[in-house]
């Protein structure tokens, strides 16, 4: 590996380097970030190969990198080398989520108030079912016990019986709605 330019930029914080290596075949550029680990002695989380370039049919390769003083410096540049497309991609999809979180919100909150207008609804039913049954004449009110809860019937509905029987059930049912009216 034969250093052919190296120069210091104290404004990027890095060291420019182009070498030019000699090899049977393409290093790559993880093959050339250990090579240049080694012969600089300098971490391989701050050097960045930017360009690994040869001839066709030479076995010479020219390769482009950076060193830079610390990670942080590296990831600051590469931060401003954003291509404008990839800005303004960044820049949708920021949009994008923003949009999806206000959309969530909104929802939530929709939800909230229909749950608080089912309640009112319910509570109003609750109060106009209690003054309808207190402005009931007496004989009408029906009976209300706390001590034994409603009992429900027990037996299949009316459709589920052969006709015999549903005929001799609802005339039981007229009897007793007679006998109650009586």
């Amino acid at each position: 590996m034969e250093i052919k330019k190296n120069t210091r930029n104290e404004l990027l914080k890095r060291q420019e380097l182009i070498l030019e290596l000699k090899d049977e075949k393409n290093p790559g550029f993880e093959k050339t970030k250990k090579q240049i680990t080694e012969k600089f002695s300098k971490p391989e989380e701050n050097i960045d190969v930017r360009k690994v370039q040869g001839g066709f049919g030479k076995k010479t390769f020219i390769i482009k990198a950076n060193i830079y003083d610390s990670k942080q410096d590296l990831e600051n540049i590469k931060k401003l080398e954003i291509t404008k497309k990839q800005r303004k991609e960044q820049a949708e999809a920021m949009k994008k989520a923003q949009e999806e979180k206000a959309k969530e919100q909104t929802e939530e909150v929709k939800h909230e108030t229909e749950t608080k207008e089912t309640q009112e609804n319910k509570s109003e039913k609750e109060q106009l079912s209690t003054e309808k049954t207190n402005t009931m004449p007496v004989e009408e009110r029906p009976e209300q016990t706390q001590e034994q809860p409603e009992q429900k019937p027990t037996e299949p509905p009316v459709e589920e019986r052969p006709e015999e029987e549903s005929k001799a059930v609802q005339e039981e049912k007229q009897a007793e709605q007679e006998n109650k009216k009586n």
